[in-house]
């Protein structure tokens, strides 16, 4: 007969009383989130700095066209 182990190791080599992933691993991978959202957020703003001034030449020209 087979014998039921309470506690063994998993198929990972690990031993865990639960199968929620370890407190460590969820807040790297938030950081690495949060980072990432930073990153858009930087480059939208460098990419997309605002409406252009009314008084440019460039606004003018874009008008009269």
């Amino acid at each position: 007969m087979s014998e039921v182990r309470k506690g063994g190791l998993n198929p990972s080599g690990m031993s865990h009383d639960n199968s929620k992933p370890p407190r460590r691993m969820m807040i790297f991978v938030v950081t690495i989130f949060l980072i990432a959202c930073l990153v858009a957020l930087a480059f939208t703003w460098m990419r997309h700095p605002g409406e252009p001034d009314k008084t440019s030449p460039a606004a003018t020209t874009e008008q009269t066209r």
